[in-house]
């Protein structure tokens, strides 16, 4: 299943254009609707949402992380909220429950605020090597951030794969717990998780990361669909503005 980008987000040319789209029927995002996001450290517009224990909107903008901050990135802030996550599954498999909810607009535990951007990584040598991650950031009520985590944590301990239907069209998805590859934040989770029937070229490294009543989640894959990493220094920047925007809050 392919879904075609069509949004500033989402667009592009050549090779990068093809991995950007990869990302969202490989992990079921509704495919990206409306304007885009702007220049390269355009922010998306604050909605003035907030609530007890949560990050407001405003400092969740400021804190997302901009190209200026690390080195051979480009950050591509989404436009809309729509652009970011999909509707709610229903998995078959209920201890699945909480690796769907990632990537859902519907979670078991509700997302107060979140903001989000495309993040490119140029760093490698080899161009084929380039990685291209969705980023969500979001901020909980005080303790549900780390319920996520600890739910996530469980639930990757026993699933493997689980089917959903999404707008009439039935998937089911391979999942894989794997070693984190460094250490970020209070908590986190990482694995790969892609539509069974294209194998392991289908799969993305999904990276969720908690930092205090916040989290910064990460699909990512290469452009040449082998297996990705995300390099250390994009979590480690956003934990860092994470925390910063957390102070007086």
């Amino acid at each position: 299943m392919r879904i075609r980008a069509r949004s500033r987000l989402l667009a592009g040319s050549g090779r990068t254009a093809a991995a950007a789209a990869a990302l969202v029927p490989a992990l079921a995002l509704t495919a990206a609707c409306g304007g885009g996001g702007g220049g390269k450290d355009a922010k998306p517009t604050p909605q003035g949402v907030r609530a007890s224990g949560a990050v407001s909107t405003a400092k969740l903008t400021q804190a997302l992380l901009t190209s200026k901050d690390v080195s051979d990135v480009q950050v591509l802030p989404a436009g809309t909220k729509e652009q970011l996550l999909g509707a709610r599954q229903q998995t078959d498999h209920p201890a699945c429950q909480a690796v769907a909810d990632q990537w859902s607009s519907q979670p078991a535990h509700p997302r107060q605020v979140y903001v989000g951007a495309m993040v490119t990584d140029t760093a490698a040598k080899d161009k084929n090597a380039k990685t291209i991650s969705l980023s969500v950031v979001a901020s909980y009520t005080a303790g549900e951030a780390k319920q996520v985590l600890d739910d996530l944590t469980t639930s990757l301990k026993t699933c493997t794969s689980y089917t959903s239907t999404r707008n009439g069209t039935t998937t089911t998805y391979a999942v894989k717990a794997v070693p984190a590859t460094g250490t970020y934040g209070d908590q986190q989770a990482t694995y790969t998780i892609g539509d069974s029937k294209a194998g392991p070229s289908g799969a993305v490294l999904v990276t969720v990361i908690r930092v205090g009543e916040a989290t910064a989640a990460y699909e990512t894959l290469r452009a040449d669909h082998r297996p990705a990493t995300l390099r250390p220094a994009i979590p480690l920047a956003q934990v860092a503005k994470l925390r910063e925007a957390a102070k007086g809050s």
